[in-house]
């Protein structure tokens, strides 16, 4: 790269929170007059992020074989490209990129962190508090986040708390698509997520079980990835749904590259994790002025959605309170957006400090 302003990022093949965040990320730093490069780490499946990078970015991709191959390309691809700063944004890749950090004198390494600690064994949190303090900066996602690196050990100077942005234009554009329902009365709940333990769509399908009792003509929508760990939660949930006698009413579309028009145009948006980092699937459906049914996995969820002003609280792992939060909210109509995502100003800032 022989741009002033250069930045690598590294991003793993998937389309979850995290990569999402890595490319609208990348978008303000190419209006910002960077140049950028995303160098995909395919870990196998479909390559299905590069659809997502923006038009005027590089891109590079790096098979993931062996722990020791990855490293080993990893190491060269930094070197050829030589940028003035690396980005990775995800917990396991952070931590390898942080491992070659002492190899690059001159190059600043920024790492996003995508989820809390705690979700972690031990021997990964203590490794990660070892490889942290050589970062640069590290991005924190909220302010008990920054709690938790803080406790193992990071520098408070070289953490920076910046909510998740959000790609307002494209969001729009494509909920403005046709809807995926017909018109009726049919009252419609919404769940976007990878099919993993992490997203609690079983405890999601309690709850339903629950709800379609209450309101008969009602249907609920699990859209995702459903390939995740070889296909056991889903072949979990299939079971359920099953079990429940709700075939007729739960329906799994599989993965949508574009799942808007279903969160814009349904009743209530469902959050059913467990953890979370923060759940971009939840600020978009408040961005698209969705009541939402949300579990309070982690407390900045009680902070984004109020009682009764723009749907309602279930406390984690309990199916019955989630029931109660989805059948209070489908009988809001207008609601409140509290959620102030990170502005473009904060993260052009940080990356142009790495600069100086």
């Amino acid at each position: 790269m022989s741009a002033k302003k250069s930045v690598l990022i590294f991003i793993q093949n998937g389309l979850g929170g995290a990569e999402r965040v890595q490319i609208e990320i990348a978008k303000m730093l190419l209006d910002d007059g960077w140049d950028v490069e995303f160098c995909t780490i395919s870990f196998g499946g479909e390559n299905r992020i590069n659809k997502f990078y923006p038009s005027k970015v590089r891109q590079s991709e790096i098979i993931a074989k062996s722990q020791i191959g990855l490293l080993k390309n990893i190491y060269f691809k930094i070197k050829e490209t030589r940028p003035n700063v690396v980005f990775a944004s995800a917990m396991h890749l952070n931590q390898r990129i942080l491992m070659l950090s002492p190899f690059f004198r001159g190059i600043r390494f920024v790492v996003r962190n995508e989820n809390y600690l705690y979700t972690i064994p031990s021997l990964k949190r203590l490794t990660l508090a070892l490889v942290y303090k050589k970062a640069d900066v590290v991005i924190s996602q909220t302010e008990e986040m920054e709690d938790e690196l803080v406790s193992i050990g990071i520098k408070k100077n070289k953490i920076h708390t910046i909510y998740n942005p959000i790609d307002e234009c494209t969001i729009r554009k494509k909920a403005g698509e046709s809807s995926p329902f017909p018109i009726d009365d049919k009252v419609r709940y919404v769940a976007v997520g990878r099919f993993a333990y992490q997203k609690g769509f079983d405890i999601l399908i309690d709850a339903y079980a629950l709800v379609s009792k209450k309101i008969p003509n009602s249907e609920l929508f699990l859209i995702g990835d459903t390939s995740h760990d070889n296909g056991r939660v889903f072949g979990l949930l299939k079971q359920m749904v099953e079990e429940y006698r709700l075939s007729e009413k739960v329906f799994f579309t599989g993965f949508k590259e574009n799942p808007y028009p279903y969160v814009r145009n349904c009743t209530v948006f469902v959050l059913s994790s467990r953890y979370e980092g923060l759940p971009n699937a939840l600020i978009e459906a408040l961005f698209l002025g969705r009541p939402c049914a949300a579990i309070s996995c982690i407390p900045i969820i009680s902070r984004i959605i109020s009682d009764g002003e723009n749907g309602y609280l279930a406390s984690p792992e309990n199916s019955y309170e989630l029931a109660d939060a989805m059948l209070k909210a489908s009988n809001l109509t207008e609601i409140k957006n509290t959620y102030k995502p990170g502005a473009k100003e904060e993260f052009v800032s940080l990356f142009n400090g790495m600069l100086e």
